[in-house]
C-alpha cells in the first residue's frame, strides 16, 4: 500500500521510479523496490518492512533505564533518557522524524560555526585499498564540482581569511604588529604585514577579508613565520625561566625573613624568660643565687654569659652592701686567705691521688 500511495503521489516526479511506473525496468522487483536519483546517482530502496524499519520501537521507559545506568558510556548512549515522564510523548518518535530533529540540529550547530568542506571521493565499490574504478571516480568529481571549484581558485584569489585571524598568525613577521598592533585596525595591520614583505600587488584587501591570489605569497608567508618560531619559542622559555627564577627568589627572601623573624622571636622570649625568672631576685634571701638559668639559644650563649657576670657582680654588691665599707678590706682579706686554704687543700688532695 505504501508503494502504491507513493507511485501516485510522485508519479510525475523526475527523480523518482518504480517498476509499476516503468515495466520495462528489469533492475526493480515488481512491487517491492523503487528508485530515487539523487545528485551523486542512483539508489533502490526496499519497501520490505519500510514502515517498521521507521518507527523506533525503544519505548522511553527503557531509555530512561539505560541513562540512570551506572556505567558511563551507557549513560551517554541514552542522553534522551534524562526526559522526565511528563515531558515526554505516549508513543516513541518515528526514526524518520528523529532524523530529521538530529538534521536540524546538525544545520543549527553548522550555521553557528565557519565550515571547512572535505571532499570525499569513493575510489571503488569494494572497500579495495588497491582497487580504483575510474568511471566511478569521474561521476563523483562531476557531481561534487572539484573540477569547478579548482578553476574558480585557479582564475581567482587560492587564499582568504578574515584579517583578525590574518594578523593573529604572521604578526610576528613584521616588528611594528609583534607582539600586538596598537596603531589601527586589524586590516591596518595585515596591511602593514603585506608591505614589508612587498606583496601589496598580489592581494585585495576586502571589507571584512584579504584576498591573495597567488600561492607563492601564501607560502612566503609560511616560510617567514616557520623561520621565526624557533626565536620565538626560545623568548618563551627565556621568560618562562626568569618568572620561574623570580618567584623562586620571592620564596627563598620569604624563608629568610621567616627564619629572622623566627630567631627574633625566639631571643625575645628568652629574654622575656629571664625577666620573669629574676623578676623577685631583689626580694629573695639569696637574691637569686638559687635560680636556674634557662637553655639559652645558641646565638645568645655569649650574651647569657656576659649576663651571668653581670648578675654575679650585681649578687656580691647586694651581700656586700650589708656590711659597712670600712670593712670591707678586712673582709677581702679574710676572703683571699680562705681561697687560698681552700686552694692548698685543693692540690695537696690531688698529689696524694697522683702519688
Amino acid at each position: 500500500m505504501l508503494l502504491e500511495a507513493m507511485d501516485g503521489k510522485l508519479k510525475g516526479h523526475k527523480h523518482y521510479s518504480s517498476r509499476q511506473l516503468k515495466p520495462a525496468d528489469k533492475e526493480l522487483r515488481h512491487k517491492i523496490d523503487f528508485r530515487i536519483t539523487h545528485y551523486a546517482g542512483d539508489v533502490v530502496y526496499c519497501i520490505m518492512n519500510f514502515l517498521d524499519k521507521n518507527r523506533d520501537t525503544l519505548f522511553q521507559d527503557f531509555k530512561r533505564l539505560l541513562y540512570h545506568s551506572s556505567d558511563s558510556n551507557l549513560k551517554k548512549m541514552w542522553p534522551e533518557g534524562a526526559q522526565s515522564i511528563s515531558e515526554i510523548t505516549k508513543r516513541p518518535v518515528t526514526a524518520g522524524t528523529a532524523f530529521k530533529n538530529s538534521m536540524m540540529a546538525l544545520v543549527q550547530n553548522l550555521q553557528s560555526k565557519e565550515p571547512h568542506y572535505v571532499r570525499c571521493v569513493k575510489p571503488n565499490e569494494l572497500k579495495s585499498p588497491i582497487a580504483f574504478d575510474e568511471e566511478r571516480v569521474r561521476h563523483q568529481v562531476s557531481y561534487l564540482g572539484l573540477v569547478e571549484n579548482v578553476r574558480v581558485r585557479r582564475a581567482g584569489f587560492a587564499y582568504r581569511q578574515r584579517y583578525d585571524r590574518f594578523i593573529k598568525r604572521y604578526k610576528m613577521i613584521s616588528h611594528y604588529t609583534w607582539p600586538n598592533f596598537r596603531k589601527g585596525t586589524d586590516k591596518d595591520g595585515t596591511k602593514v604585514i603585506m608591505d614589508e614583505m612587498k606583496f601589496s600587488g598580489d592581494v585585495k584587501y576586502g571589507i571584512t577579508k584579504i584576498f591573495v591570489r597567488s600561492p607563492k605569497t601564501l607560502f612566503a608567508l609560511e616560510q617567514r613565520r616557520n623561520d621565526l618560531i624557533p626565536s620565538i619559542i626560545t623568548l618563551i622559555q627565556k621568560t618562562w625561566r626568569g618568572y620561574l627564577a623570580r618567584q623562586n627568589y620571592k620564596r627563598m627572601k620569604a624563608a629568610y625573613y621567616i627564619m629572622q623573624a623566627y630567631r627574633r622571636y625566639k631571643l625575645r622570649a628568652y629574654i622575656a624568660a629571664l625577666r620573669q625568672k629574676f623578676a623577685n631576685a631583689k626580694k629573695m634571701s639569696d637574691y637569686g643565687k638559687s635560680i636556674k638559668w634557662p637553655a639559652p639559644p645558641v646565638p645568645l650563649r655569649k650574651t647569657v654569659s656576659t649576663l651571668r657576670t653581670i648578675f654575679r657582680r650585681w649578687h656580691a654588691y647586694m651581700v656586700l652592701r650589708k656590711i659597712p665599707r670600712e670593712e670591707w678590706p678586712q673582709m677581702k682579706l679574710k676572703v683571699t686567705k680562705k681561697t687560698q686554704n681552700v686552694l692548698s687543700i685543693f692540690f695537696s688532695t690531688t698529689t696524694i691521688i697522683v702519688t
